[in-house]
Parts: C-alpha cells; structure tokens; sequence
C-alpha cells in the first residue's frame, strides 16, 4: 500500500483517487482549517466547489496548485522522517543507562538476521547476526 499523497485533480487518474485504508472511491481528509495549511487549501477548495466563497486566484493556476501538493507532500515526508528519527534517538537516550532483560518475540527472520517485538516496550528493531563490514565484504 502506498502513501496517502495531496494531488491536484486531473494529475492522476480516477482509479488512483481510491483511499484503500477506508475503501473509499473518493475520500479528502482535513481538520479544522487553521491547524495545518494542507487543511486551509483543502478547506479553500472544498468552499468554492460549493459556492460558498471564491476560488483564491493562486489556486486557479493547475501548475501552481501542483507545486503546492508536491511540497505539502515533501514536507509531510520529512515531518514523518523527523518524528521517527526524534523517537529513536529517546528511545536510545532512554535506554543508554538503563540496561535491561526483558522478553521479545521474532517477528520477521532475514537473511542477515531478525526482526523482534518487545511487548513491554512496544518496540520493533532488526538484530543482525552479521555486521556491515561482513555483508559488505561478501561473507
């Protein structure tokens, strides 16, 4: 399944607007306007296809509104990037000095290794049984 992206309509085709999380054929998502700036031109949009107010000439231009969904989608990828690379650096930060024994579950087996669960921590990791320099060197 990929990535729920923000897209100007017309860019991709009626089948590609299918949200597969809901089992949608068509599906837009925002909160109130004034959290997100996705939400505000999402919120914008929606008004003027309803006649409730007129369409911001910024959003008239199809390339314009094009660059504004790639950049959303951009900036929502590194916002996911940040968040995941924040809980793990306190995930580490956590568990620097704090050595522990605690059961784990193996997920996932890999050529390389494992992937484990530790349901205390709610926590999945890979364990590697070959270091980079081996996999690198071809042992």
């Amino acid at each position: 399944m990929t990535q729920a992206v923000y897209f100007c309509s017309g860019d991709l085709g009626p089948p590609e607007y299918h949200h597969y999380g809901l089992a949608a054929p068509l599906y837009t998502h925002f909160t109130y306007p004034i959290r997100r700036y996705a939400d505000v031109i999402v919120h914008r949009l929606l008004a003027a296809s309803l006649g409730i107010d007129k369409l911001p000439l910024v959003f008239q231009d199809r390339a314009q509104l094009t660059s504004i969904a790639d950049n959303l989608n951009y900036r929502h990828r590194n916002a996911q990037m940040a968040s995941r690379a924040s809980v793990e650096l306190h995930t580490l930060i956590y568990f620097r000095n704090r050595p522990t024994d605690t059961g784990a579950r193996i997920v996932k087996i890999r050529s390389n290794g494992f992937i484990v669960f530790v349901p205390k921590y709610c926590i999945e990791e890979p364990v590697y049984l070959t270091t980079r320099a081996e996999k690198g060197s071809g042992q």
